[in-house]
């Protein structure tokens, strides 16, 4: 390969984020099955938990209406509109809602999605390294997921994401009876310096706290009197 890997393969509490990890997947599911990974995704995952809202785009800009906008900033001047753009991940491009993602997480946390042997797996967490703790404070990745610490104590599971203009928030519990998902114009570059300084323009940063804030409460809210437990939450002035 033309690149050294970043550490030895299996070595312990080492970790970083690939994108091109999950590249190599597709290409493993293809390999594996014969068939283009998009294909056995929506078999055996849209068709089989009624997820009718999510749709595989491939190459197509176009996205199924009604469809949130998205605005980026380039530097100075005013938001460009990059709604259409073509993922480069293309096999394995989808769109969805936050329906169908909160319907995705309960069925993978609940088990009804993988046998608890794979979930037991994909839960499996190494720390996050010291520059993604800033995005996930307290996280730990495992196979897809990230695991991060709950105000009223415990646990989520999310795997949170952005493209150009875009930006989703999302958690499950443990058991996947709660979760929520947040989706917004994420009005930023997409390069890590740019996702770092989510935290700091004061209008963006205001809108990740109190989509994290909401994310949290939905988890920490009681299944059996409907009431959240005691939480402290940052304040998120605009």
């Amino acid at each position: 390969m033309a690149h050294a890997p970043d550490f030895p393969p299996g070595e312990d509490e080492n970790w970083k984020y690939s994108n091109t990890g999950y590249v190599v997947l597709g290409t493993i599911i293809q390999k594996a099955t014969g068939r283009p990974a998009h294909q056995e995704i929506e078999d055996r995952v849209l068709r089989p938990f009624g997820l009718d809202q999510t749709r595989w785009t491939g190459t197509s800009s176009s996205l199924p209406r009604p469809h949130a906008e998205a605005y980026q900033l380039f530097g100075p001047g005013d938001l460009v509109n990059v709604t259409k753009q073509v993922a480069v991940d293309h096999e394995t491009s989808f769109t969805t809602t936050t329906r169908d993602e909160n319907r995705l997480l309960r069925a993978l946390l609940s088990g009804r999605l993988l046998p608890p042997r794979q979930l037991a797996e994909m839960k499996q967490t190494v720390p996050v390294s010291a520059d993604v703790q800033q995005l996930w404070p307290g996280g730990r990745y495992g196979l897809g997921l990230v695991e991060r610490p709950l105000t009223c104590g415990g646990t989520y599971w999310s795997h949170e994401g952005g493209d150009s203009g875009y930006i989703t928030l999302n958690g499950v519990t443990d058991d996947g009876r709660r979760s929520a998902v947040v989706s917004m114009s994420e009005a930023r570059g997409d390069t890590p310096e740019h996702i770092l300084s989510l935290f700091q323009p004061r209008m963006v940063r205001a809108g990740v706290v109190a989509g994290r804030n909401s994310v949290d409460i939905a988890a920490c809210v009681d299944q059996d009197d409907g009431r959240v437990r005691a939480q402290r939450h940052p304040r998120s002035r605009l």
